[in-house]
């Protein structure tokens, strides 16, 4: 009987080994492919536009470069970067949202509270050196909370304190200029913040005093206020009042002028008739040669004159004699008396 050899399907042992030896070089080149991908994925990074990337290696704890976005770079994979906001900042401290942080409570020289509304806009100055130093001061980049704030309720109280709270009323105006003047100043000077920022403008939004005190002054402008108008009502009476006298001043100046001027014109008058009978008489006395009977003339011209008021009888008797002026008795009714029985 002749033995016939039958493949039952199993692969030979080189077959294997090889099979096993391209399954390990697949895996070894998925492995180095995914950490190749791991460390371009950590080698190359991104900035966004208005930042600054501070790429610092801790190997050697320096800081490498500062990229200025927006842009791509390459750092190693064990190196880290920092990143730096180069827009313009606000630091708001209000009494009111929206607020980045509460406003400055201060005492003034007489122990008054007040509360002082501020905004300070900065920038952080862009260039490599000011960046690194800014970082190496402020590794965790926290210089806004623990040096622009601070530095900004110091000198708002310091101001505060040297005046008291009505002359805080009275010199608003300076003591604000005074804040901003030494707020910026002490800034810029700061040593931990020296060369690395730059402030664009300090604004004293509001010095808010006391609501009592607040109350007295409005209280007290109410009263001026009305004073004021008490004050003009009185000046308006008196004008008026002046006018008014001034106008009867007028009037009664213009109506005695009138009057002086009729008892001028009145003399006048008399004086021309006086000269008129003057004349008349002496022509009477050329024309007759006789004095009396240009007087005989005149009075009954003068009576005539009188005779034309009425009341009045003229009596003339014969011969030469002068007429003679007669009042008639005057008549008044009387009621008899009724006799008695």
């Amino acid at each position: 009987m002749t033995e016939v050899p039958v493949d039952v399907g199993f692969p030979s042992r080189r077959k294997m080994k090889k099979s096993i030896k391209y399954t390990k070089l697949l895996v070894v080149g998925l492995i180095l492919g995914i950490v190749l991908i791991i460390l371009l994925a950590a080698t190359i990074d991104y900035v966004d536009l208005g930042y600054a990337a501070v790429i610092y290696d801790p190997l050697s704890h320096e800081i490498i470069s500062v990229v200025y976005g927006p842009a791509y770079f390459i750092k190693m994979p064990w190196q880290f970067k920092k990143v730096v906001w180069l827009k313009v900042e606000a630091v708001d401290m209000f009494k009111n949202p929206p607020r980045d942080y509460p406003a400055v409570m201060a005492l003034t020289k007489d122990g008054a509270e007040v509360q002082v509304d501020i905004t300070v806009r900065y920038q952080v100055v862009q260039s490599d050196t000011a960046i690194k130093e800014l970082v190496k001061r402020y590794p965790d980049l926290m210089f806004e909370e623990n040096a622009i704030v601070p530095i900004i309720r110091e000198d708002v109280r310091n101001i505060i304190a040297k005046y008291t709270l009505t002359e805080i009323i009275e010199k608003r105006e300076k003591v604000r200029l005074e804040i901003i003047n030494a707020t910026e100043s002490r800034l810029i000077s700061d040593p931990t913040l020296k060369g690395c920022i730059k402030i664009i403008d300090v604004a004293v939004r509001n010095i808010d005093i006391p609501s009592d005190v607040k109350k007295a002054i409005e209280e007290k402008l109410a009263a001026q206020q009305e004073a004021l108008a008490a004050e003009y009502r009185k000046k308006k009476l008196l004008i008026e009042a002046n006018a008014t006298a001034l106008a009867k001043i007028i009037a009664a100046k213009a109506e005695a002028e009138a009057r002086i001027i009729a008892a001028l014109a009145e003399a006048n008058a008399t004086l021309i008739r006086a000269e008129a009978q003057k004349k008349a008489i002496i022509l009477i006395i050329s024309a007759y040669n006789s004095t009396e009977y240009a007087l005989i003339q005149q009075y009954i011209a003068a009576l005539e004159k009188v005779a034309e008021k009425g009341g009045l009888i003229i009596v003339v008797p014969q011969g030469q004699g002068v007429p003679v002026l007669i009042t008639p008795p005057q008549q008044s009714t009387k009621s008899s008396p009724s006799s008695g029985s």
